[in-house]
């Protein structure tokens, strides 16, 4: 691997990583924002803009761990707050398997 496939590998992590994250807050924030409104307004919500958060989490967390599979492979080890995100996302894919 060329030291420009290596620099693309970790970039690669690093903004899947960041993705993964903006896409949490957002579904976390959505989350709360519900909590104490009646369920027609959440359901509503759920089959409108939640759907989407969810499946744009879902898409965060499948690249997460592409692009985690080929950051191991160039031989680079993750940090434990990146490993940690990665098991998430693995988590989560596997959670809506």
């Amino acid at each position: 691997m060329t030291h420009q496939d290596e620099a693309a590998a970790t970039d690669r992590l690093r903004q899947a990583l960041a993705a993964f994250q903006t896409a949490q807050n957002h579904l976390l924030s959505a989350e709360r924002r519900l909590k104490g409104l009646p369920q027609a307004e959440v359901d509503a919500f759920w089959n409108g803009l939640g759907r989407r958060l969810e499946a744009n989490m879902r898409t965060t967390a499948t690249e997460v761990v592409a692009a985690f599979k080929q950051f191991s492979a160039a031989g680079f080890v993750a940090s434990a707050g990146d490993r940690h995100l990665v098991t998430q996302a693995q988590r989560h894919l596997s959670a809506g398997a």
